[in-house]
């Protein structure tokens, strides 16, 4: 049985995956579907759930908490619940914001894009606040 809020979107986005615990634990990894509420990506190293991390896709940011993290062959497939969304302008971001379901959970201090070093700045700090 489906547990899912929103179906899920196949698709196939290159994306950086940053652990914000331990921002040394990144890698690049595959989203491979997504909706709304979160996503699948396929990475080169194992995350635990409840970790904290940000995706990074072309002028995109996504902040999550890792579900789950399960062998899938030399790699993981690991699902993320996300938190909070900022879409850029890319062709990219134009089909981000096409997945079916409720509204991006957009971050309200996020007007604009600013760039990816200063948004895992500003996250680690909200986060640091919140964790």
């Amino acid at each position: 049985m489906e547990r899912r809020v929103h179906p899920r979107t196949p698709v196939h986005f290159e994306a950086r995956v940053i652990n914000l615990r331990t921002p040394e634990q990144a890698s690049w990894g595959h989203v491979c579907d997504m909706s709304k509420s979160g996503l699948s990506a396929i990475l080169p190293l194992q995350l635990a759930p409840a970790d904290v991390v940000q995706l990074e896709m072309a002028d995109s940011v996504l902040l999550g908490r890792v579900a789950y993290s399960i062998p899938e062959g030399p790699e993981f497939r690991t699902g993320i619940a996300l938190e909070r969304v900022q879409l850029g302008d890319s062709d990219l971001s134009n089909l981000l914001q096409e997945i079916p379901g409720k509204p991006w959970p957009v971050h309200p201090d996020w007007s604009t894009p600013k760039s990816t070093s200063a948004n895992c700045r500003a996250l680690q700090v909200r986060l640091a606040v919140k964790v």
